[in-house]
């Protein structure tokens, strides 16, 4: 009996050995995946600029939120149709610098397109690819990731280069769609913050803000270089 009692015991020992072996696993595997990569297509710019879409982005209240000033320099990664870089223009004013970046040079030549239309002069463009947001080291006072995180594919690298091109006490904001937001990119794609928290710790930042009551479909974090 007593026999047959210990063996039961170590076959649960081992049994919960296991379990924890693979959630361990499982949790390492989850902070540090890589994503497909997978690009917003060109072709879906009208999706981007359609008329209703500052009632529920509120750009607004997200530049308020973030404190942007006349002559600061920030980054717009990701810029896509330059929805957000022409907001961030203004609020900079002519001292000031908006970077576009984006690794599509379609979207890109249709911000260009924009930016002459407006007479927008101080924005400049920048071509980056998967790996490197291609931003001048030491430059920004924000970087602001819209909608963006999610596409890339080795997120903490990736954000490791951002951290070199913020200045001191520059900022990190990642705006990203929540699992219950009824609009947005698919399901699958989407992440959850406690995730991307993680991503952007071993990239070296710390949270040092969450908006939770601004946006009604997104998340926005706030994030300040280690140092």
């Amino acid at each position: 009996m007593i026999n047959q009692f210990t063996k039961s015991v170590k076959t649960i020992l081992v049994f919960i050995a296991v379990l924890c072996l693979c959630i361990s696993t499982y949790a390492k595997e989850d902070i540090q995946r890589e994503r497909p990569g997978k690009l917003f297509s060109p072709s879906k710019i009208p999706l981007l600029e359609d008329t209703g879409r500052d009632a529920w982005q509120k750009p607004e209240e997200i530049l308020n939120a973030l404190n942007v000033k006349k002559g600061q320099a920030v980054a717009d990664i990701g810029a896509g149709s330059g929805y957000l870089a022409v907001k961030l223009s203004e609020r900079v004013g002519a001292m000031g610098t908006i970077y576009a970046a984006d690794i599509q040079q379609e979207m890109l030549d249709y911000i260009s397109k924009r930016l002459a239309e407006k007479g927008i002069k101080n924005v400049t463009l920048v071509l980056g690819n998967m790996d490197d947001p291609k931003l001048p080291p030491n430059s920004l006072d924000l970087a602001i990731l819209l909608s963006t995180y999610h596409e890339i594919a080795q997120p903490v690298d990736f954000m490791k280069k951002i951290k070199l091109a913020l200045k001191p006490k520059g900022r990190l904001a990642i705006l990203e769609f929540s699992y219950e937001s009824p609009i947005g990119p698919p399901i699958q794609v989407r992440l959850p913050e406690d995730l991307v928290i993680n991503e952007l710790k071993q990239a070296g930042f710390t949270l040092s803000q969450r908006h939770t009551f601004i946006l009604p479909y997104q998340y926005f974090l706030i994030f300040s270089p280690e140092h």
